[in-house]
């Protein structure tokens, strides 16, 4: 039996105590007011895109982003905010709040219009973010045509991995390491 129906039949009066008739219509009652509070709890977490699993489609509808529902929910919900939080003026601010929506924060932007460019740089973890096709595809629709992009990536320098142990180094990702041929 759960807590709510063990809280149920404590309530009644003592001579409900024998009935086994008494006992099954509480705990069927119990169980019903349990799962719907399971649903509840479930519908309020759809409510919240970061939350969201199954209603990530409705927000995806709303927004004419496409449904592809093989992609994980930290995916979707990276195009979902990104799209939510795009409309209004140009600006790195606003390209800023898109890329870390997708990367969770730790993106620098700036624009350097004699060059035409807009600069991204992500100082968070190292190596090239996972989802980095996204936020190529967000920051596309946002820039103006006539602007260029260049994403940069933080990688291991040679003083961090002259530091290094040889067991921390055979342990460390090779995508932390910069490509061949990067500065």
């Amino acid at each position: 039996m759960t807590e709510r129906v063990d809280r149920m039949l404590s309530q009644a009066p003592d001579y409900y105590e024998t009935s086994a008739i008494y006992k099954k219509i509480q705990t069927v009652q119990g169980d019903e007011y349990d799962s719907i509070s399971t649903k509840n709890a479930d519908l309020k977490a759809q409510l919240r895109i970061k939350s969201a699993t199954w209603g990530l489609k409705y927000y995806e509808e709303a927004l004419r982003i496409p449904v592809i529902e093989s992609d994980s929910y930290e995916t979707r919900r990276g195009r979902i905010l990104s799209s939510w939080r795009s409309p209004g003026n140009f600006s790195s601010a606003l390209i800023k709040t898109v890329c870390e929506s997708f990367v969770n924060g730790q993106v620098d932007v700036s624009i350097d219009l004699a060059n035409s460019q807009v600069l991204i740089k992500f100082n968070g973890p190292y190596g090239v973010p996972e989802k980095i096709a996204d936020v190529n595809d967000a920051v596309e629709n946002i820039i103006h045509a006539h602007l260029g992009k260049t994403f940069s990536f933080k990688f291991l320098k040679v003083s961090e991995i002259n530091a290094m142990t040889i067991n921390t180094l055979n342990s460390t990702k090779l995508l932390n390491f910069a490509p061949f041929g990067a500065i």
